[in-house]
């Protein structure tokens, strides 16, 4: 199973699969790595996309000290997850608890996001660049 090392010393398991732009998706609170698992199916086709659970949930390490999760703790794994796997650039995506990990993602290492931008028709638009079908 594939880990990359956070900053202090937690494992984080992730997946990855096909090529192009990078895309990381970060799940909810009441998900793990799974959650985007028809997203990383279609996105793979043209994109490198990169999915991650969080710490404290499996396969990745539940720390049992309570001082290792924070959310600057959870932005910080995912400019680990990118520093572990060479992505210098990459769109990241949330959903829900994931979503605020982004959010601070975008605030605080900008340089990091292709696009940090909550307009819906972003959305949209990069449906249609790659599934007409699925934008209507």
């Amino acid at each position: 199973m594939p880990h990359i090392t956070a900053q202090d010393g937690t494992r984080l398991y992730y997946e990855e699969a096909g090529s192009g732009s990078s895309i990381i998706f970060v799940h909810e609170y009441a998900g793990d790595y799974r959650t985007w698992e028809m997203q990383m199916r279609f996105f793979s086709r043209a994109h490198r996309c990169i999915t991650y659970s969080q710490r404290g949930y499996p396969p990745s390490d539940v720390p049992k000290d309570g001082a290792r999760y924070s959310q600057d703790i959870a932005r910080d794994d995912v400019l680990a997850v990118m520093d572990a796997l060479k992505v210098d650039k990459a769109h990241v995506v949330g959903h829900s608890m994931g979503a605020y990990t982004a959010l601070h993602v975008g605030i605080h290492a900008p340089a990091r996001c292709k696009k940090h931008d909550q307009r819906p028709g972003d959305v949209e638009l990069l449906l249609d660049a790659q599934a007409p079908e699925m934008a209507k």
